[in-house]
């Protein structure tokens, strides 16, 4: 008997220790973009070395999985702004893809999910719309649109950065 609540309790901490670890990484992720989020087919920003966004060439046009109609590069975007585009269906988890704004220095100003308009379970393009609220003193930034990633793997990850121009 005492062998079975030991294990059960070794197994309880286990969860315990998951959980926490999974939670302290989301607030983190929160926190911070990460240099490796470009798209493993992408090179459209880069870090320099101070550790800010160097923007690059950005070739929307050519990039076959992604189409962002709103805003276009270089725009000047206020609160509330609005995004619509295509992506393929991979893109999606439960009809929704995460875009984010981000400071020139990879600071999140605002997140949300962008909405699938149709069915997303296709391997075709799909078209989306978002709505991002925000409020920074920044003059400049990034909208990063990324594929949902529900496995966590770092294979699947992908996304596209728009720099923008804040009014």
């Amino acid at each position: 008997m005492k062998k079975e609540h030991f294990l059960l309790i070794i197994m309880a901490m286990i969860l315990v220790s998951a959980i926490f670890l999974r939670i302290f990484q989301l607030k983190i992720d929160n926190k911070k973009i990460p240099p490796n989020i470009i798209s493993q087919n992408q090179n459209l920003v880069d870090m320099d070395k101070e550790g800010d966004l160097a923007e690059e060439n950005i070739d929307l046009e050519n990039n076959s999985e992604v189409l962002v109609f709103n805003p276009l590069p270089g725009a000047e975007i206020n609160s509330p702004l609005e995004i619509t585009g295509q992506a393929l269906g991979t893109w999606f988890f439960e009809a929704t893809l995460p875009v984010k704004l981000i400071s020139p220095g990879g600071d999140i100003i605002a997140s949300y999910y962008a909405e699938a308009q149709s069915d997303w379970m296709v391997e075709t393009p799909v078209a989306f719309k978002a709505s991002l609220e925000f409020v920074t003193d920044f003059k400049s930034g990034y909208l990063i649109i990324a594929k949902d990633n529900p496995s966590g793997l770092p294979e699947n990850d992908a996304s596209i950065m728009i720099p923008v121009n804040f009014k």
